[in-house]
């Protein structure tokens, strides 16, 4: 284990869990993000640190492997630990462990820390906070989301209040949504989803269906479905 870590638990909710009492992949996420949060909050980065510094964070690229899917009601123990920020990305790997202490699931995300003004990406923080950063972080999962030369529709998304965050545009973990979604009805009958990746290249604002602002996802998962939301047309998963 890294020396810089940070670790909370939490409990599988029902909102959380799917029709067969297993935990959404997305929620995962959720809980990976609520655990980030919380991990510089207790160092001094809360909300107005970052307004002071005129910068927040976003994810990139993100990926999750579940061991096992945890079902509805389990104890689960978060443990997330960055690294120091190298050409513009903060890798950050979190571990989930139930109540035997089991290893259940991975998420591997590269943070990006961005202006508010500018919107440009900084290449590395302009402060430093001991104790927060490692020089390394050991483990990673496969960021590569996979391309395909034809997209088949599976209608348009407009980014609505519900799935919109405090950054203003739609939050990381419900495109992971939005792709499930997209999935026949026998794929996820067949089994729950055991690993996803994707990227993000800009959020998609309020109210707008086609990424006016240059809004496009893309996401890769365990059974090889890719999903995109390409700026110009659109949405397509």
């Amino acid at each position: 284990m890294e020396p810089n870590f940070y670790t909370e638990t939490a409990t599988v909710l029902n909102a959380d869990a799917d029709f067969r009492s297993l935990l959404k992949p997305s929620a995962l996420l959720r809980y990976v993000e609520q655990v980030s949060a919380d991990h510089a909050r207790a160092f001094g980065m809360d909300d107005k640190f970052f307004q002071d510094h005129n910068v927040a964070f976003l994810v990139g690229k993100q990926a999750l492997q579940f061991v096992r899917v945890p079902r509805r009601t389990e104890a689960l123990t978060l443990t997330t630990r960055a690294e120091h920020s190298r050409r513009g990305a903060i890798k950050r790997i979190t571990t989930v462990t139930d109540a035997a202490g089991k290893l259940v699931a991975t998420a591997d995300c590269r943070w990006i820390l961005v202006d508010r003004t500018s919107g440009h990406i900084m290449r590395e923080p302009n402060w430093t906070v001991e104790n927060f950063w490692n020089e390394t972080v050991e483990g990673e999962l496969s960021l590569h989301t996979h391309r395909c030369k034809e997209l088949t529709s599976a209608g348009e998304c407009r980014a609505s209040y519900s799935l919109c965050d405090l950054n203003g545009h739609i939050n990381n973990a419900y495109y992971l949504d939005l792709a499930c979604d997209a999935l026949p009805p026998e794929v996820l009958q067949a089994g729950p989803v055991t690993f996803s990746s994707h990227r993000l290249r800009r959020g998609l604002p309020p109210g707008d269906p086609h990424g006016g602002h240059g809004g496009t996802a893309v996401c890769t998962l365990g059974r090889g479905m890719v999903c995109a939301g390409p700026p110009r047309r659109p949405h397509q998963l």
